[in-house]
């Protein structure tokens, strides 16, 4: 698409390191995914466009409905912001990542779009799992920020 600024274009992804019990919920990627597949990750997913125009908290809203979608868990409101980042898929597309702690609200955690298995893990389990790439440092950043909450 070319626009009149030359502006580029990125995905927009919202992540969540959902909390409950001082474990975290991670997910195993399908193995059809074009990023990483495969590999344990957070639960979250790609910023669409809602049906109302400037609607509000997009990125809380996104974020409650992928979770929601790939390990049927809800998250209560008001998740709390935790870092920003961006990297480049495979495929060449530019992706802005933004991570946010959110605790457990209801649902039993269980694979279902794009994640082929889901695990509740505490800090010290991290090893036990080949993770796409950045989501330890993301946990342990997590981690940190709901340790100085408490």
């Amino acid at each position: 698409m070319n626009t009149q600024d030359n502006a580029k274009f990125h995905i927009v992804l919202v992540s969540g390191v959902v909390e409950k019990n001082g474990k975290y919920l991670i997910a195993q990627r399908s193995f059809d995914e074009i990023q990483a597949p495969g590999k344990w990750a957070l639960p979250g997913g790609k910023v669409e466009l809602f049906t109302k125009e400037n609607d509000l908290d997009v990125l809380e809203k996104t974020l409650e409905k992928e979770i929601e979608e790939e390990v049927a868990v809800r998250i209560h409101p008001k998740p709390v912001y935790v870092k920003s980042s961006s990297f480049t898929r495979i495929d060449e597309a530019t992706v802005v990542g933004i991570l946010f702690l959110c605790k457990w609200k209801s649902g039993k955690a269980e694979p279902l779009e794009d994640t082929i298995k889901v695990a509740w893990v505490g800090m010290n389990e991290l090893d036990n799992f080949v993770f796409c790439a950045g989501i330890e440092n993301a946990l342990k950043l997590a981690d940190e920020r709901r340790s100085s909450m408490n």
